[in-house]
């Protein structure tokens, strides 16, 4: 399919998430192109909500104007962790010539804005020498969108990216480079790789090249062009599995039952048995003054995960949500609250309460 490419003058580069984004880390999102070659039958980014036209990935939009953009929106951000490549990839084919993401990563930090990038693309490879400087000014990752090593797989589903072997082979030199990468499992496709074979292939072979974590996340059905595509290319190439689909999701965009946590908790297992995290890591930026704060918050928000994967009351798992987002926005750092006013200094913050300012003291406890 042939390709079109037209210039465009962005309004806006950065987007700024209500609150942290506890799969990525991120609190800024950014992407350089508007529509993506890669061309992936599964790829949700033509719903409605994103904005893009229905054929994003026949025509892409280059951003012209992105860094004069960004060079006036980073002044008035405070630095915080920006993310890329999670709608369209910063580095699909058109980037090798045109260099627009790499202007942007330079200018993210000039800026001293940390920056994490997913991708389908060993290009990445190209700029491995700007993420280490980035890395050692403030923080850095590179990581892979990797669901299967079926190569007829990865080619039906995934036509216009680099195989997964070369995805591979760039994690082993990224993670060599002393960055933070890892895997995404997203989405693992019911029927064709949500098996533990699939996993376990990934999940070891992630590891034995560097990976430091795996992130694992269904597969949604959004209504309209996504939903219509994906099933008409089951109904093509996949069809004894097409009433499965019609069993898991009904009209829904998601999974229906508990399909959902039985998926992740294999993952967990798996993930455990080859000793590499089910989470990615959350960066702690250098001299922050409320890292305590980001450290409470984060094991507050893995321990919502756990709960959502044993299916746990959807009132406790909001609940170590709503207190992790309360600590993540304080002005005030937690580990001062506790040493003037101890345990009732921590049930003063909303959402804390009785029994997770306990749990919360007995996490600061060994750092005083």
């Amino acid at each position: 399919m042939k390709m079109e490419y037209e210039s465009y003058q962005a309004k806006s580069m950065v987007n700024k998430m209500r609150r942290v984004d506890d799969w990525f880390w991120c609190k800024y999102t950014l992407n350089p192109y508007r529509g993506c070659a890669h061309g992936c039958i599964y790829c949700d980014a033509r719903a409605n909500q994103y904005g893009l036209s229905e054929t994003f990935d026949q025509k892409i939009f280059i951003k012209e104007n992105a860094v004069a953009v960004l060079e006036r929106q980073l002044p008035r951000l405070k630095p915080d962790v920006v993310s890329m490549g999670g709608i369209c990839d910063s580095y699909q084919p058109i980037e090798g010539e045109r260099r627009l993401t790499r202007e942007v990563v330079e200018t993210l930090s000039r800026y001293h804005f940390p920056v994490e990038v997913l991708t389908k693309s060993d290009l990445v490879l190209r700029d491995l020498e700007l993420y280490k400087q980035a890395n050692r000014d403030t923080w850095a990752c590179v990581f892979f969108t990797i669901t299967t090593f079926d190569a007829e797989i990865a080619a039906q589903f995934e036509p216009g990216a680099p195989s997964p072997e070369r995805r591979l082979a760039a994690m082993t030199e990224v993670a060599k480079a002393g960055l933070m990468t890892g895997a995404a499992m997203m989405p693992l496709l019911p029927g064709i790789c949500d098996d533990d074979d699939h996993i376990v292939d990934v999940v070891r072979r992630v590891k034995d090249a560097g990976g430091q974590f795996i992130l694992c996340g269904g597969l949604t059905l959004k209504k309209g062009v996504q939903r219509d595509r994906y099933v008409s290319f089951l109904e093509l190439h996949y069809p004894e599995i097409t009433a499965l689909y019609g069993r898991l999701y009904g009209d829904g965009f998601g999974t229906r039952g508990d399909y959902e946590a039985r998926l992740q908790g294999r993952v967990r297992e798996i993930c455990a048995r080859y000793e590499i995290p089910d989470r990615m890591p959350r960066p702690i930026l250098p001299d922050d003054p409320l890292a305590a704060n980001k450290r409470i918050a984060e094991k507050l928000l893995l321990r919502a995960y756990g709960l959502t994967l044993d299916e746990a009351n959807s009132y406790r798992v909001w609940a170590y949500r709503k207190a992790a987002w309360a600590i993540d926005e304080m002005g005030d750092d937690i580990e001062s609250i506790y040493r003037r006013t101890g345990r009732k200094g921590l049930q003063s913050i909303k959402g804390v309460g009785k029994s997770l300012s306990t749990e919360i003291e007995g996490w600061l406890q060994p750092g005083l």
